[in-house]
């Protein structure tokens, strides 16, 4: 009895590492709670350093190039200090039909994709190239998108797939909230 009860133990942790769903779910357990808001350290702590993919994980295109501009969250929070923008961190991964169809049915519609341009420093991170920064900033679902102020603190973490409207307002939200959060500068 007990030997079957591990095969089918075993044969469901297997099925379900190769199901579509497993493949936009993280790894790892939620941060304790009151930590979706810490602050993601420094700019030096959030260096993404690289990681190689599995073997069976095809290498993927970044797809959406123009609409994220930044390579390195270094390089994103530099640029907020200087427009006092908040950053728009997109976080995804190889495989994942979820994400695909943020890009094509969310980022991609005119305002949505307007408003992302105009309003944030943008950054896109794969769960396996910049392993280090989804570790920081806690991600647990795929796709995610973090919001982060100019003074480094997490205004919003926008979790799983989201409809355009939806978005769009959390959005505002993460821009009206940076705003009144942002240190005055003279």
């Amino acid at each position: 009895m007990e030997r079957s009860v591990t095969r089918t133990t075993r044969w469901v942790v297997f099925a379900s590492l190769l199901s579509p769903l497993a493949a936009c779910w993280a790894d790892s357990p939620a941060p304790p709670a009151g930590e979706t808001s810490a602050p993601v350290q420094t700019a030096d702590d959030c260096v993404s350093v690289a990681k190689e993919q599995p073997a069976d994980m095809p290498v993927v295109e970044k797809k959406s190039q123009s609409l994220f501009k930044h390579a390195s969250y270094p390089a994103a929070w530099t640029a907020a200090q200087e427009s006092n923008k908040p950053i728009l961190v997109y976080v995804t991964m190889p495989q994942c039909s979820h994400c695909t169809k943020m890009i094509k049915q969310t980022y991609e519609q005119p305002d949505v994709d307007e408003m992302v341009k105009g309003s944030f420093e943008t950054l896109e991170a794969g769960r396996y190239t910049d392993a280090t920064l989804v570790s920081k900033l806690h991600v647990r679902w795929y796709p995610t998108t973090v919001l982060v102020g100019s003074n480094n603190k997490v205004l919003d973490v926008i979790e799983g797939y989201v409809d355009a409207k939806t978005f769009k307002r959390r959005l505002q939200l993460g821009i009206a909230s940076a705003h009144s959060n942002a240190p005055n500068r003279k």
